[in-house]
């Protein structure tokens, strides 16, 4: 009945619920996990919020995660996941709202998990990432379930590299979601990759990342501009570093008009796409460049060596 349905939820959810340093061990019976499982797509509103309420609790102990993401191989990923995407079932109400975001901060503990089996498994969990991504988007979403999503995306990218083969699912993911601009996530996301130099090739060859990189590092208007400016340049600095890629790179007349301002604000020696103007910069002298702040003065280097490949 659903009294019953209702009562075992609450039941499962308060068993589940320990502090930080002990947190019940449930994942590991597997026809509890799936009686939470059947309680999350439940009718009543009530009993599905304690169902997910349960997901997160168990969730937020890093042994308990492996668990729930090996079951039913991601059973537990796939059912979090489809709660945060569902626009139909968790619609308008705020009930409904609190499970979203209750889900979507469970999806992050996992992602959290220093177990690598865990780690492994999330990010290869299929359209997981692509769905962050979209989330980001959606006008259906509150901010909360959004910040989220763009805190598993920037996890994932900390933890991802080359020669992983969901690196390429990332960073489409990130490109998706490189018009979220309320957190500095993406940004360091984007920045995450560029620092381990396997990645950089594989950056700047991704369809859309050096645009979507460029209007991070020229973005404006909120309160976040400023760090994911400072984020999204010093990730086209790590990529300049590489000397295969920088031909690549000083084509890109976004990625050069960021680095210009990056370097010398609204200066008149500024980069308009032009290449008449790359003279001035190939000529900028090591006094210049040292009489300049330290963060000033690695974009300016960063620059000075894109401007010598053109």
């Amino acid at each position: 009945s659903d009294i019953a349905r209702q009562c075992s939820a609450l039941a499962i959810m308060n068993l589940s619920n320990g502090d930080r340093e002990h947190v019940p061990e449930l994942a590991g019976n597997d026809a509890l996990l799936e009686s939470i499982i059947k309680l999350t797509k439940d009718d009543a509103p009530e009993t599905r919020s304690n169902a997910v309420i349960a997901l997160f609790n168990v969730a937020c102990a890093d042994e308990n995660t492996v668990k729930l993401a090996r079951y039913k191989d991601g059973i537990v990923l796939e059912v979090l996941m489809r709660i945060v995407d569902n626009e139909e079932d968790f619609a308008d109400t705020e009930m409904n709202d609190d499970v979203r975001t209750t889900a979507a901060e469970a999806l992050f503990n996992i992602s959290c998990s220093s177990i690598v089996e865990t780690t492994d498994r999330f990010a290869n969990h299929p359209n997981l990432l692509e769905t962050c991504a979209l989330l980001l988007k959606s006008q259906y979403v509150n901010k909360e379930v959004k910040v989220y999503c763009a805190a598993i995306l920037r996890r994932i990218a900390e933890i991802v590299h080359y020669p992983k083969q969901c690196q390429l699912e990332l960073l489409s993911a990130l490109v998706k979601a490189s018009t979220w601009t309320r957190t500095t996530c993406i940004a360091e996301a984007f920045l995450s990759q560029a620092v381990v130099i396997d990645n950089r090739s594989r950056m700047v060859e991704h369809h859309g990342l050096l645009t979507a990189l460029s209007k991070l590092a020229l973005v404006s208007g909120n309160p976040e501009s400023e760090r994911i400016r400072k984020a999204a340049v010093s990730a086209i600095e790590h990529l300049s570093r590489e000397v295969s890629i920088r031909r690549v790179l000083s084509s890109h007349e976004g990625i050069m008009l960021a680095m210009t301002r990056a370097s010398y604000g609204n200066s008149s020696r500024g980069f308009d796409g032009n290449s008449s103007h790359a003279s001035s910069f190939r000529g900028l002298s090591d006094d210049e460049i040292s009489s300049t702040s330290e963060t000033s003065k690695s974009m300016q280097l960063a620059l000075k060596r894109l401007v010598e490949t053109i």
